[in-house]
């Protein structure tokens, strides 16, 4: 028996000690280093304790400690906030945010252990948990991280079918939709990245690959037939990846699936053990719906800026309609020009839906990846939009 503890820390080198240090104490641990996604573990990870850094880039200790106490599912859950600011008014702050404690780094391992206990104290340990009697690395990618043995952490085994949609042109669905898939790609998860934006088939342009193969040969198979030719339609990426391409079809000259034919694709390429990334391309058309329906998660792709947040209000409260009870819906916006002006609160409170991430994407950084035909996250791994993409990856095969 042991408590659950959860740590929020942007430093990687702070939140490995961190873990480190109470993982041989017992403690069953989990760790980001994102603000916006401490709040969704803090949710649907129930911890006992929360340790929280003040001073975080997408969302500050602060204002995550004010959220989980507004959250009734979780306000109860004890806090302890720390900073390297030492300074009374930030100690202030973070009580009134509704910490229950407060620490200052550097802390010494001796005091953090006594504040975790002392809070702990009056919190029944959870008979179901593991007793975590040895560390383990935590990620600074959250995909896949090197222990300074060399090692690699790879994510949970999964078989989810995760599809990205975008709300209209340009909203980086493909761009999010190709970096996921091979953020999910490691050696003990098999995935496959299937482009359905039948107009455009921007995966194969993107990773400049001739599409010999690919969906559009699968439609000219008559229905009952496809299901025994997907596989051999598939395009190996690398030892984990494999792509199923559309051919650009911006003239609408070539032929593609019909419903009855996706649901034969589906129902071949939805197996244990293997995670399923779709590229939707934009809004819900006859091929992309039964997917939709088959889906696990669904991620809305939408630029912070007016016109793109009226087109996802209006397509989110369409789409809503579609999904069934099981099928998760996130929300992720895409930022290409160097900051969002509107407050993330106001933004969710518009769309009427939370935002799983905010991914910054400079100009430079996406120009290389697309000259060079290398996946964003792969040219640029220190890239804070790496990062963040690959804690998103974790959250949607942990959910």
């Amino acid at each position: 028996m042991t408590h659950k503890l959860l740590i929020v820390d942007d430093h990687p080198e702070t939140l490995d000690i961190i873990a480190r240090v109470l993982r041989q104490q017992g403690y069953v641990v989990t760790a980001t280093s994102s603000g916006i996604q401490g709040i969704a573990l803090a949710e649907s990870e129930r911890p006992d304790l929360i340790l929280l850094d003040g001073m975080m880039p997408d969302l500050d200790g602060w204002e995550v400690c004010r959220r989980i106490r507004n959250n009734p599912k979780i306000s109860h859950t004890a806090i302890i906030m720390f900073s390297a600011v030492s300074v009374a008014e930030q100690k202030l702050a973070g009580f009134d945010a509704g910490a229950d404690d407060y620490l200052t780094k550097p802390t010494e391992p001796v005091e953090l252990i006594e504040r975790v206990k002392a809070l702990l104290e009056d919190v029944p340990p959870r008979p179901d948990l593991p007793v975590e009697d040895t560390p383990r690395p935590i990620p600074t990618s959250m995909a896949a991280a090197a222990e300074p043995g060399g090692h690699t952490m790879t994510l949970p085994t999964s078989d989810e079918v995760i599809m990205v949609l975008g709300t209209r042109g340009g909203t980086g669905t493909t761009l999010l939709a190709l970096n996921l898939a091979v953020s999910l790609a490691v050696p003990d998860r098999k995935v496959t990245l299937v482009d359905l934006d039948v107009a455009q088939g921007h995966v194969g342009l993107y990773l400049n690959q001739k599409v010999t193969n690919g969906l559009n040969k699968l439609a000219r198979l008559p229905e009952g037939m496809v299901g025994q030719e997907v596989l051999a339609k598939l395009t190996p990426y690398n030892d984990s990846l494999q792509l199923l391409l559309t051919d650009n079809n911006l003239f609408d000259t070539i032929e593609i699936p019909s419903p009855q034919q996706m649901l034969e694709i589906m129902a071949v390429l939805t197996k244990p053990s293997r995670t399923l990334v779709i590229d939707g391309g934009r809004g819900v058309t006859a091929v992309t719906r039964p997917v939709i329906e088959a889906a696990d998660h669904i991620i809305v792709c939408a630029q912070p800026e007016r016109v793109g947040l009226a087109a996802a209000k209006q397509f989110l409260t369409h789409l809503q309609d579609l999904l069934f009870p099981h099928t998760k819906l996130w929300v992720v916006l895409l930022e290409f020009s160097g900051g969002i002006a509107v407050p993330q609160q106001a933004i969710e409170g518009f769309l009427g839906h939370p935002i799983a991430a905010i991914i910054p994407i400079t100009p430079q950084e996406l120009r290389r990846a697309v000259n060079k035909n290398i996946p964003l996250v792969q040219l640029f791994p220190e890239a804070k939009a790496t990062m963040i993409i690959g804690q998103l990856a974790h959250q949607l095969v942990k959910e």
